[in-house]
């Protein structure tokens, strides 16, 4: 244990400082920094409703939001 967890007491004194930089890309300056985690999502959902339905014989589904129309098209009930 010569390396404990680092908290509050064993931690000096910081300060902190703000340094905006905001973007030209929208209206807002806004960045993002939370989406990162977020992106992989959709393809596995993707990916996980394309193996449950072909053993039916479904046309694989390449477009988003998933609807139930969609899921109805591709085994050809509707």
């Amino acid at each position: 244990m010569d390396y404990p967890m680092p908290r509050a007491g064993l931690v000096g004194g910081l300060q902190m400082q703000d340094h905006p930089v905001p973007t030209a890309l929208n209206p807002l300056g806004a960045k993002g920094v939370g989406e990162a985690g977020t992106a992989g999502a959709p393809g596995a959902v993707m990916n996980a409703i394309n193996d449950a339905l072909r053993p039916l014989g479904a046309a694989p589904l390449t477009d988003m939001p998933f609807t139930p129309d969609k899921i109805l098209r591709a085994l050809g009930k509707i």
